[in-house]
């Protein structure tokens, strides 16, 4: 179990850590605005709650879960083109998911044929609602695995990619998925300074602490608990296990079932604290 936990949180980094060094000569510029216009209207509520449950499933490392969830999402009937935008949406989400535990099985192939469908999947939803901040952000990062998990295709993707995340900082400053990202890209940045990696490390907690306690009907549920264990992560890494404790615990008291921070690397800032004392 450690060797598999250690490795879907080392491919979520990596799948980010791509996006930055893609990103690094992406000019950010520190506007404000709305969360987002154009995009489709609130999901149904049985949409919800399979999204709901799917996420429950990664955050547990529960395959089988996501599994289910997915086929019960692509089951749902789609009158109506929101409906079908929002569909896209969370088969998209649950195939980007489902990568991270497929290469334990797998290897790189089968996490870039899931990083594949889930690209499918988001630019319907984009092409159905093009202003669809949400789908637009999902397929940056799902840009940026795939350019780990099939190298050959990077060149094909990053000038995608790097549109993409232009166009979503330009349509949602504001939206706590993007605020994150862009702490994450600062921070991975090449030949960032300490200077501006603590700044980063600055504006990753203030992303964090920007989700609602309870996302709107009309965005995605996840994000806080992720955004928080990730920081944490990328502080024990960073050689400052007292923060990375912190920022764990955030996550763990927004997801109590969030198996990686929980039982992977909140012990492990618990014993680096411990035998360096920070």
């Amino acid at each position: 179990m450690h060797n598999i936990t250690v490795s879907v949180g080392r491919i979520a980094q990596l799948a980010l850590v791509s996006i930055s060094l893609t990103l690094s000569s992406v000019a950010v510029n520190s506007q404000t605005g709305s969360v987002g216009a154009g995009g489709p209207g609130a999901p149904a509520p049985d949409l919800q709650r399979l999204a709901s449950t799917a996420r429950t499933a990664d955050l547990r490392g529960n395959w089988d879960g996501l599994m289910r969830a997915h086929e019960s999402i692509a089951a749902m009937p789609s009158s109506a083109t929101d409906g079908r935008t929002w569909i896209d949406y969370y088969l998209g989400y649950v195939d980007w998911r489902q990568s991270s535990l497929a290469f334990m099985a797998e290897g790189m192939s089968g996490t870039a044929a899931l990083l594949r469908h889930a690209a499918d999947h988001l630019l319907r939803a984009l092409e159905a609602a093009p202003g669809f901040t949400e789908a637009r952000l999902l397929l940056v990062i799902v840009d940026g695995g795939t350019m780990i998990a099939d190298p050959p295709r990077a060149a094909e993707l990053a000038p995608r990619l790097t549109a993409n995340f232009q166009t979503a900082i330009a349509e949602a400053p504001d939206n706590p998925r993007v605020k994150f990202l862009r702490a994450f890209m600062s921070f991975y940045r090449p030949g960032s300074t300490r200077a501006a990696k603590d700044a980063a490390l600055v504006s990753w907690r203030e992303a964090a602490e920007a989700f609602p306690g309870r996302a709107p009907a009309n965005e995605p549920e996840w994000g806080r608990a992720e955004a928080w264990a990730w920081l944490g992560g990328t502080l024990l890494g960073d050689g400052n296990p007292a923060a990375a404790r912190d920022a764990l615990e955030h996550a763990i008291a927004d997801r109590k079932d969030f198996w990686w921070a929980r039982d992977i690397a909140l012990p492990q800032a618990t014993r680096s604290r411990t035998s360096h004392g920070r």
